[in-house]
């Protein structure tokens, strides 16, 4: 992207894969750019070689942005913050947050797990503080991993992504302020609990991982859309009718993942193994390596267990991703459910379908 942008002022939270793209892309166009990371061993690979080295999608080496491991100095002043964290640090974070954020700001989850942006202005709520504007989206703008210390490679910045807010309304002024940042890419969800349900890496991530299990436990490091097999791929649209079957039965619509590949891909024609091959054969990333890499630790416990508790509180079966639950529990010896983002985490349980989408509009049941 060559598009410049009025001055802004932006902190990322999170310095990985995305946090590392999104600060040195946001410093090659100009803007004050703050990166935090709890841990000062992220910046090392920063400070040495003195910024951000970007390929693919973006070409360039940025400048060191302002580095720390101080939440309240990267954010105080930002007038966008983008949590680009890992979805079980959500939780802590949203906790420091509402005790620093202004009203003023926006906070966004890029990508988001169903609930975070309920989570945060619930902890809000329990400071007894007036909430920022929260927004989250399904997946990330960019597609991306570290090549190298401080290295990105960005596969492909997403054509479209859906975003949304609590409270629901606020949409346009979330857009108008991220238009400065990342232009015209992000567009208007319906609401954050569509918007959450449309988050399909555990559809892409968890089946191939599961069913090629052995290729995880020796740390072959295939690339993950090689492990398609059409049936694979027929399971991948099993588990995901039941996630738009979990949308349908309270009351939202969602993309499916096939229509997730046209919006940030514009994949549009062929099986479903080509369709798969056409979005992700370019960036070819690596199956996981390992049991707790994070297409278990994060899309079971912050996916498919979300989901599944859900759909548990309004009398919905969901017998395949209960089953992944229940086969990638025993084959990482953890307890998923227990570890989990569930209805209890996010005070909807004994909800009705009613009071579980009230709560995702405007923070709090109906």
């Amino acid at each position: 992207m060559k598009e410049t942008y009025p001055m802004g002022k932006i902190a990322i939270v999170g310095a990985g894969n995305v946090g590392q793209a999104i600060a040195g892309h946001m410093t090659l166009l100009g803007h004050d750019v703050r990166l935090y990371s709890r841990w000062e061993r992220d910046f090392e690979a920063i400070n040495s070689t003195g910024g951000i080295e970007l390929s693919g999608d973006v070409e360039g080496r940025a400048a060191k942005p302002l580095l720390t491991t101080d939440i309240e100095r990267a954010v105080k002043g930002a007038d966008t913050v983008i949590v680009a964290a890992p979805a079980f640090a959500h939780a802590y974070l949203s906790q420091q947050l509402a005790a620093l954020l202004e009203p003023e700001q926006l906070v966004v989850f890029q990508p988001s797990v169903l609930g975070s942006s309920l989570e945060l202005a619930r902890h809000f709520a329990s400071a007894r503080r007036p909430p920022c504007l929260i927004a989250e989206t399904p997946t990330s703008l960019y597609t991306c991993r570290l090549r190298g210390p401080a290295k990105v490679y960005i596969g492909a910045i997403k054509h479209a992504v859906q975003l949304a807010t609590i409270p629901h309304m606020a949409c346009d002024k979330a857009l108008n302020r991220l238009s400065q940042y990342f232009g015209n890419r992000y567009v208007a969800g319906t609401d954050t609990l569509s918007v959450g349900l449309g988050n399909c890496n555990a559809i892409y991530h968890v089946p191939p991982a599961v069913l090629n299990i052995k290729t995880v436990e020796d740390s072959d490091k295939l690339p993950q859309h090689t492990l398609v097999t059409p049936r694979i791929a027929e399971v991948i649209n099993a588990l995901d009718e039941e996630r738009l079957s979990l949308a349908a039965a309270l009351d939202v619509k969602t993309h499916s993942f096939w229509q997730f590949l046209e919006a940030a891909y514009g994949v549009t024609d062929g099986t479903y193994v080509e369709r798969i091959v056409q979005g992700y054969g370019r960036q070819a990333f690596p199956e996981p390596d390992s049991l707790t890499h994070r297409y278990f630790t994060e899309d079971i416990p912050f996916g498919l267990v979300t989901w599944s508790s859900l759909a548990k509180q309004i009398g919905l079966p969901l017998p395949l991703t209960d089953a992944f639950i229940r086969i990638s529990g025993i084959l990482c010896d953890t307890d998923f459910e227990a570890t989990g983002r569930t209805a209890r985490v996010l005070g909807l349980e004994e909800n009705d379908p009613v009071s579980i989408k009230a709560a995702f509009l405007n923070g709090v049941p109906r």
